[in-house]
This record gives C-alpha cells, structure tokens and sequence, in this order.
C-alpha cells in the first residue's frame, strides 16, 4: 500500500490526478446523480392529441352541477325526487348523484317541438 501523497494507490483504490480524501464525492457527482434520480422520477409532460379534451367529460354530476346546468335550484331537484318526478339518479355513500347520460336523455325527451 502507497501513501495517498504519492498520487499512487492508496487502501485498493487508483487515483486519478488529484488525490481525494476517502470517503468523500465530487460535488458534481452529487448533482449529477441528484438530476438523474429526478429526471427518472418526474412524469414525462405529455401534450394532448388535437381533437381529445384536456380533461375527461364528467360522468357524474352533483345536484349543484345539475341546478347550475338547468339554471334552477337545488331545492327544486331535491322536491322532484321526494315525488318522484325529474330524471333518474343514484345515492352513493349518502350523496346524490345524476348520471350525465340520464340528464341528456331526459333533456332530449323534455324538448318542445313546435307542431303548426
């Protein structure tokens, strides 16, 4: 075994051109290993094909989505399903929900053709 000031071996390891103590890193192998590790954990960015939305249609809308698409109240919705009138829905978990297929479908059954 060479002393570490010779610039020659030193405990099984070869130098390079400058000695360094054991034990430590390069600053720069730091980063660089640290940028590696968040390159490979960060989601690649996608952009979105023409044509596709941006975000998913909803499924399922609350009754406040609902008022707010008919331009009505809450309460209104909540007094049709105690007498059973409106479009259908489901009670999840305690919550109301409307399916949008069901409000489309009711919505097209509710339309008015004029008849001369």
């Amino acid at each position: 075994m060479k002393s570490p000031h010779t610039g020659t071996e030193a405990h099984g390891h070869t130098s390079s051109a400058t000695p360094r103590p054991e034990g430590t890193r390069d600053v720069l192998d730091v980063l660089a290993s640290s940028i590696a590790k968040l390159e490979v954990s960060r989601p690649a960015f996608r952009i979105p094909a023409p044509g596709v939305p941006a975000e998913p249609a909803r499924e399922l809308l609350t009754e406040k989505m609902l008022a707010d698409r008919w331009v009505c109240s809450v309460a209104r919705l909540q007094r049709w399903r105690t007498v059973g009138e409106g479009p259908p829905y489901l009670k999840i978990v305690g919550k109301v929900l409307y399916r949008l297929k069901d409000i489309e479908a009711y919505e097209e059954a509710s339309l008015v053709r004029k008849v001369f």
